[in-house]
């Protein structure tokens, strides 16, 4: 399994305003923005991944600290298996392919997805 992208997750109730300033600091334009089913707005810029939304919606996904993109969640998951981890969410479909979130022995979440040809070509491409 090959991890393609790690993404540090931040939390916020306003997705415009932290994407502005984020912008500003880093530099990097926004590659991904969508909301999903539940309300949850969610953008990545540079290696930042915002999650937004209210107080509420936001409770069940504060644990997870990070987001990996990788080649393969099926081999992902059999790997969280062997190693003891604890299934939190899916896998399920989402807006840029599938996910799963888990928790690791030691106490660590973190979400996992595989991005369809889509995500990727908004990206900007697959790593070869």
């Amino acid at each position: 399994m090959r991890i393609f992208r790690t993404y540090a997750r931040v939390y916020a109730a306003d997705l415009d305003a932290v994407l502005t300033s984020l912008g500003t600091v880093t530099g990097e334009p926004v590659t991904t923005r969508f909301t999903m089913p539940n309300g949850l707005e969610l953008a990545a810029i540079g290696q930042v991944l915002v999650v937004a939304g209210d107080e509420r919606t936001l409770e069940p996904y504060k644990a997870t600290s990070a987001t990996l993109i990788v080649d393969d969640l099926d081999e992902c998951q059999a790997r969280l298996d062997r190693a003891g981890a604890e299934l939190v969410r899916g896998p399920q479909a989402v807006p840029t392919g599938r996910n799963l979130t888990a928790g690791l022995p030691g106490g660590v979440q973190i979400e996992y997805v595989e991005w369809d040809e889509a995500q990727w070509e908004r990206a900007g491409g697959r790593p070869a």
